[in-house]
């Protein structure tokens, strides 16, 4: 009995490396959570959207924290906000105030981590 093992061919998706953040479009929902003025239906889908964005980025930067020379400024900053990005993602707020402070506090963390990927990816002067 004759066994045939057949080569897996790598595909287009595992040669290429993984697509950056939309920064662009992160910084949007952030804009949209700091000025919102909808209903609580809203309210809940952007602040999932924007704990999503924080979800997303905090990896991301945590890969290039580590790969940045012991002491970078850049890098040490960029630490504390992921610290505080993380704490508002795991917070639950009740009542239409609370979720729109919350909302307000996710859009500025990821407005600051969208910064800090930035800040981290642009290629030394």
């Amino acid at each position: 009995m004759q066994h045939r093992t057949a080569l897996v061919q790598p595909t287009a998706g595992d040669l290429m490396p993984p697509a950056p953040p939309d920064i662009e479009t992160m910084r949007d929902s952030a804009r949209r959570a700091m000025n919102f003025q909808g209903d609580g239906l809203e309210l809940d889908t952007l602040i999932a959207l924007l704990q999503g964005h924080v979800r997303l980025l905090v990896p991301e930067i945590r890969a290039l924290v580590q790969t940045a020379p012991v002491g970078d400024q850049t890098a040490l900053i960029a630490q504390v906000g992921i610290d505080e990005a993380w704490r508002r993602v795991n917070t639950t707020a009740f009542g239409t105030d609370a979720l729109v402070r919350q909302a307000r506090k996710l859009a500025l963390s990821t407005l600051s981590l969208c910064d800090h990927w930035e800040n981290l990816t642009s290629p030394s002067v």
